[in-house]
């Protein structure tokens, strides 16, 4: 069977490779331990001349001292010190030498040099000495005239070199000489150690690749016969020829690969005779679908159709009676058959009724221009502040009958409890007249929902692209799932047509598409029974000294935006 042969013959590369990583991992090991070896055989060299290079300077400290010259107790703490750190890494490093021979005695069969075990001795007659010297050198005070020195010198001298009893110079001296046969002795070793891991690596490479060879070049004759025919089958199924079959007989995998192969062709020739049948379907499926989209289409062209007719229907049918009403009201203003005074209350609350209903006339047209992208904009470099002030002013006097406040924080902390703008214009490029419509549809809704006794507060703060002007009511609030129909024309929320009867719904129409022509921002936040807040954000343009505040439209905007209602 094929696949038992390809699998021997992955379990004979496996096993080469295996073995072949098991001796690079002991060359590399054995390798390593005498790299290390001879590492730590310079590292101890070093320190040990640290250590006896410390040492003759303390001497040289501790003639100075006896010879009453600059001999600084701080050059002796700091000479020790360094001495005690040279002893701890030398005992550290002779710790880790020791260890690392055992190893490689055990696993070599090598003998540990003797020079080793002495050297941990060493390393604690050095600790002993290094306590020793700081003892004796803490009480050593200048000679006096005519103190013995060579005595006393003698003395400093069996305390420098002697440990129990053994001369230290010798000691150290024979250890550093060791360490520098040593070195080199470890270096070769290592070079030796890499050769035998190079050649063993190269050989067991060459006797992996051969059987490799071998191996692939046996596998791949068998192979070769049963894919042709398997070739040959895919090539004519590529080419549509789902009726072709690959012949069997083998006996082995590859003729089960065969069977499975025409039980394939079968069954995609069954799949092709239904796929055609199921296009034909999906084609009249397409083809009636398209029929119900064209009739969609022709009905949302007649929807578009009554949408436009319904704007210029609510023209046609607002300025009939807005005519008519004006003429009468002419007409009345002429007699003279009731007194004067009557006439004029009567006839100018019948003109009132027609501005009105002019006003809501040009509302619609206004909407119809922005939708159309036709709304006309005259902008120019306007203080938003006095423009904000104005507004607020009229609004005062709007909520005035109803018990309603109007608060503009000019100097006062700003809303939301942001700190407002400093004082002095706030320069925007805008249409002083639609600004100002704008924000007396905000205001005038916000004292139209407000109850008495409550406040509205306007004011002003800066904002990452430029100003916002925030209104904050306490009124009736909007409910949370009318929040995103709030700027649609003619849509009046359950609690706005509970609270007043009157309003049209087109108020923040009109003030969103103002903001929008001006490519600003207005959103609104609100809670029922809490209050809302509408933010309209404008880009601020640099002061100029000349601003319009929008003074010379105040009158027509006192008069023209009373009657705003969303």
């Amino acid at each position: 069977m094929y696949r038992a042969r390809l699998s021997l013959a992955f379990a004979a590369l496996v096993a080469l490779v295996c073995i072949q990583a098991a001796f690079v991992y002991w060359g590399a090991n054995r390798v390593n331990d005498y790299a290390q070896h001879s590492r730590l055989a310079s590292d101890i060299q070093s320190e040990l001349l640290d250590l006896s290079a410390n040492k003759q300077r303390l001497r040289v400290w501790a003639m100075q001292r006896l010879m009453n010259t600059d001999a600084q107790p701080e050059q002796r703490d700091r000479l020790v010190a360094a001495m005690v750190a040279s002893a701890t890494n030398l005992d550290d490093l002779v710790q880790r030498d020791l260890a690392l021979w055992t190893e490689i005695a055990r696993r070599d069969g090598v003998s540990m040099p003797a020079e080793v075990p002495q050297l941990v001795g060493v390393t604690e007659l050095l600790h002993d000495n290094i306590q020793a010297v700081q003892a004796r050198l803490a009480q050593l005070v200048p000679l006096e005239q005519g103190a013995d020195f060579p005595a006393l010198w003698g003395e400093l001298t069996q305390v420098f070199d002697m440990a129990r009893g053994r001369d230290l110079r010798e000691l150290i001296n024979g250890a550093i000489a060791h360490q520098r046969a040593a070195v080199p002795v470890a270096r070769a070793a290592t070079e030796r150690g890499l050769d035998v891991l190079r050649g063993q690596a190269i050989g067991m490479a060459l006797i992996t690749l051969a059987l490799a060879a071998v191996l692939a070049l046996h596998l791949t004759r068998r192979l070769q016969r049963p894919l042709d025919r398997l070739l040959e089958g895919t090539q004519a199924l590529q080419a549509g020829a789902l009726d072709h079959r690959v012949a069997t007989g083998s006996h082995d995998e590859f003729d089960r690969v065969a069977q499975h192969f025409n039980a394939m062709a079968a069954e995609l020739q069954q799949h092709r005779a239904r796929a055609d049948a199921a296009r034909r379907g999906l084609e009249d499926a397409v083809q009636a679908r398209t029929q119900e989209l064209s009739a969609a289409h022709d009905t949302l062209q007649r929807l578009d159709q009554r949408r436009r007719q319904l704007f210029a229907d609510l023209g046609h049918e607002l300025r009939t009676p807005a005519t008519s009403i004006r003429g009468e009201a002419e007409i009345a203003l002429r007699g003279g058959d009731k007194p004067v005074e009557e006439y004029r209350q009567t006839l100018a609350r019948i003109v009132g009724g027609v501005d009105q209903l002019t006003r809501v006339i040009h509302d619609l047209l206004l909407i119809a221009k922005a939708e159309a992208d036709q709304l006309v904009m005259h902008p120019a470099p306007v203080d938003l502040r006095a423009l904000l002030g104005d507004a607020s002013e009229q609004a005062m006097a709007l909520g005035a009958p109803q018990g309603v406040q109007v608060q503009w924080l000019e100097d006062q902390r700003g809303v939301d409890g942001v700190e407002a703008l400093p004082t002095g214009p706030v320069a925007v490029y805008a249409d002083a007249d639609r600004l100002r419509q704008a924000l007396m549809i905000v205001l005038d809704n916000a004292v139209r929902y407000s109850a008495p006794g409550t406040t509205v507060r306007v004011g002003l703060r800066g904002a990452p692209d430029g100003v916002q002007v925030v209104v904050r009511d306490e009124g009736i609030g909007i409910d949370a799932d009318e929040l995103p129909r709030v700027f649609e024309r003619f849509v009046r929320g359950r609690r706005a047509r509970a609270h007043r009867a009157d309003g049209t719904g087109i108020g923040l129409s009109i003030a969103h598409a103002i903001v929008q022509a001006h490519q600003g921002e207005i959103d609104v936040d609100s809670a029922p029974l809490q209050g809302t807040v509408v933010r309209i954000t404008l880009r601020r343009v640099n002061a100029s000294p000349q601003l319009d505040s929008g003074d010379g439209t105040r009158q027509q905007g006192q008069q023209g935006q009373r009657g705003r209602q969303a």
